[in-house]
């Protein structure tokens, strides 16, 4: 099946970082039209949404092909592995109707070549019948292809094309798309045609991230000695799934951005986030201290950038809003849950969070931040001091950014938010 490439919001994205359900989750809120892809090896797997809601899925295997909510649920089941690639496109509305219509539609004619059927005179016709049609081209000389779509006795398509060898695929849409089709199909091309459901989809599921199961009660763990002075506050009862016993391991006083933080040496893959090579096994307390602390430069970094581009100091509240409006999502970096805390420059985290959802968390919420302040303040070139003072941090920690993955999750502060 052809999926015209949309216009990217994200892609490229690591499973090891990206949590589908949550990112499918936040799409239905904001009321998302596109698509969200899924691959591995041999694998392939999309999620269409039309305005917040799941209208349809799709996954191809070497060997299966699954549509509906059994596609949806291998997808995210498989997503939850390592070393896939995640990716969200926007497409308009009329073209996610015109996807999801193939994978409902009932097949009429498959395999016409363009060496016996004419194109547009067939076309012609189906706009005739009064009826919604569905057309998929799949050229043969080049890659990519397209879909016709005929609705309200009219016909427009959506068409991707690599236009070099290696290059980028160009998308063309509505009149501009349907000429492209049959521009290229004079190289040779071979259509599936496919007549329209008469019910439009409606909403195939509802997504909510996963919900932390209770936590057993445990005997009382006695924290070490704090060096500094003050109180450390307990953590709250509840806890997030990927974590087991808690416990305060305070950092050396010369850290600039962390001063405790809660992690376990498990073994087993459900707890620590597992780094990309293979042969390493998941982060120990040390390596997760160094981890929270890295991203408390991040944060740094980005509040460096921010005050250089306005002159003003407008960023603390602005991430402030940014870590509210995620909670749901990442409760460990609420603000009034006095968890995760962030002023003159120094991060605390006294909280429980597998490390990828930490990551991934913090690294939303700065990019909530930017697009924010970015578009209150356009004509400052924000994101070009951003981008340098992370470059800066980047080149300081090369190796811990390799070592733990981050030039990804660090890559998603300066994208434009989904809408």
């Amino acid at each position: 099946m052809i999926v015209p490439r949309g216009k990217p919001v994200h892609e490229n994205l690591s499973t090891s970082y990206v949590n589908v359900a949550a990112l499918l989750a936040d799409l239905q809120v904001n009321e998302f039209t596109g698509y969200v892809s899924v691959e591995f090896w041999g694998y392939s797997g999309y999620v269409f949404l039309s305005r917040g809601q799941i209208v349809n899925a799709y996954e191809a295997t070497e060997t299966s092909v699954q549509r509906e909510r059994q596609a949806l649920d291998n997808l995210l089941s498989r997503a939850q592995a390592r070393n896939g690639k995640v990716g969200f496109f926007q497409h308009p509305e009329e073209v996610i109707q015109a996807i999801t219509g193939i994978i409902d539609g009932e097949p009429v004619h498959r395999d016409l070549s363009s060496d016996f059927t004419n194109l547009e005179k067939l076309v012609e016709k189906l706009i005739k019948s009064g009826t919604a049609w569905y057309v998929e081209v799949l050229f043969e000389q080049e890659q990519g292809g397209g879909i016709i779509y005929v609705f309200d006795e009219r016909a427009e398509a959506v068409v991707s094309v690599a236009p070099t060898a290696g290059g980028e695929y160009a998308t063309a849409l509505g009149k501009d798309g349907l000429a492209l089709i049959y521009d290229r199909v004079a190289r040779g091309a071979t259509f599936n045609v496919y007549r329209g459901t008469s019910t439009p989809a409606a909403s195939m599921a509802t997504i909510k991230p996963p919900v932390a199961p209770p936590r057993p009660e445990m005997p009382p763990v006695s924290p070490p000695p704090v060096s500094r002075p003050g109180p450390v506050t307990p953590a709250p009862d509840l806890a997030p799934p990927t974590l087991r016993v808690p416990e305060v391991q305070p950092l050396p006083s010369a850290s600039p951005v962390v001063d405790t933080v809660l992690v376990e040496d498990v073994e087993d893959s459900d707890s620590p986030l597992e780094l990309e090579d293979e042969s390493i096994r998941p982060l120990t307390r040390e390596q997760y201290a160094e981890l929270v602390g890295l991203m408390g430069e991040v944060v740094r970094a980005v509040e460096s950038g921010v005050t250089e581009a306005l002159r003003r100091a407008d960023f603390v509240p602005s991430f402030r809003e940014a870590l509210i409006n995620i909670a749901t999502h990442y409760p460990f970096l609420d603000p009034f849950a006095a968890e995760f805390e962030y002023a003159d420059g120094v991060a605390t985290f006294r909280g429980k969070a597998r490390p990828a959802d930490f990551v991934v968390g913090l690294s939303q919420a700065l990019r909530l931040t930017v697009t924010d302040l970015d578009r209150r303040s356009p004509e400052t070139q924000l994101r070009q001091h951003i981008e340098a003072a992370l470059r800066a941090l980047h080149q300081r920690r090369r190796a811990e950014f390799e070592r733990y993955g981050l030039e990804i999750a660090t890559n998603e502060i300066l994208a434009p938010s989904a809408g």
